[in-house]
């Protein structure tokens, strides 16, 4: 671009000049930030899966330990008396028996999803606890299996769901004239959330970005399955023509709003699960460095360690 200016420029050419020049300008660092962007989306698609070793084994320890195998199917127990409660409406102040309804409300497919990855984190463990038993056994020599990858796809939509309900939950669906705030509505839209979070502190199971995707293609089949419920005349526990208020096909319009405002909250949350287990990852590595220390600086210690005196009972 070339620009010639006949005798002293004027304000208003001054102006247009500047204009000109910063739209340029922002031009190239879009341009720029685009390129980065896609730059960084292609290392992370050719990001290799984590190792098989991750999915059966604590954050604190490179092996399964007793405590985590007990532990892991404590998960599974607890996972399973939350399914037991809510399908017989256990802890429920007001219960209204209609056990044929149980799968149609999103908490409960929620539920689903944790107590079949409870099951499956079990028996990896288990599976994992025996084979080191085994004289020679690396575990680097484990390979990611289609048992492993479902694991890791279901703990991290559990995850993300878990959280995703009780926010869900307490801020668009809870109605104190019809909800009553009882035990069983403690365990099914907090306590499920408070289990993840201590388990994903607990867990090495990685969290990525671009497996944003996962949670969101769960609730996609939800709406699918709320739409064909509304079409076929499906009613609530309270006689409601919809699962939920919120989502309430009378309105259309609304309730397309509503839907993307939940792909998008969806997203979002599956960034912050992966900021948290991010900030799992450091604080077990500074951890790890602040306990090595120590040992590097007493093996350089120039002066020999004192012995330990030996008590003679």
């Amino acid at each position: 671009m070339v620009l010639s200016f006949t005798g002293l420029p004027s304000s208003k050419r001054l102006l247009l000049l500047f204009l000109q020049c910063s739209l340029c300008r922002r031009a190239m660092v879009n341009k720029l930030w685009c390129l980065e962007i896609g730059r960084r989306w292609r290392q992370a698609a050719r990001q290799e899966p984590p190792q098989a070793r991750v999915l059966s084994e604590p954050k604190c320890q490179s092996y399964v330990a007793i405590w985590y195998l007990y532990y892991r199917w404590t998960i599974f127990l607890a996972w399973t008396a939350f399914v037991v409660c809510s399908i017989f409406e256990i802890g429920s102040y007001e219960p209204l028996s209609q056990y044929e309804k149980w799968p149609i409300y999103l908490t409960n497919w929620d539920m689903t999803l944790g107590i079949t990855q409870a099951l499956i984190g079990g028996i990896l463990v288990s599976k994992r606890w025996r084979l080191q038993k085994i004289p020679g056994f690396n575990p680097c020599d484990l390979k990611l299996e289609s048992t492993d990858r479902l694991y890791w796809f279901l703990y991290v939509v559990t995850t993300n769901m878990a959280i995703g309900v009780t926010i869900s939950y307490w801020l668009a669906v809870y109605n104190p004239e019809i909800h009553k705030v009882d035990p069983l509505n403690i365990m099914m839209h907090v306590c499920n959330s408070v289990l993840m979070l201590i388990d994903l502190f607990v867990t090495n199971i990685p969290f990525r970005l671009r497996n944003f995707w996962w949670c969101l293609s769960i609730v996609v089949f939800y709406i699918i399955f709320s739409v064909i419920y509304y079409v076929a005349g499906g009613l609530d526990k309270h006689d409601n023509h919809y699962i939920y208020k919120v989502l309430d096909w009378k309105k259309p319009v609304r309730t397309l709003l509503v839907c993307i405002g939940g792909f998008t909250f969806v997203t979002v949350l599956h960034c912050v699960v992966c900021m948290l287990a991010n900030i799992r990852d450091r604080i077990y590595r500074k951890t790890a460095e602040n306990v090595s220390k120590p040992a590097q600086l007493n093996m350089t210690d120039d002066k020999p360690l004192p012995e330990k005196q030996i008590e003679v009972v």
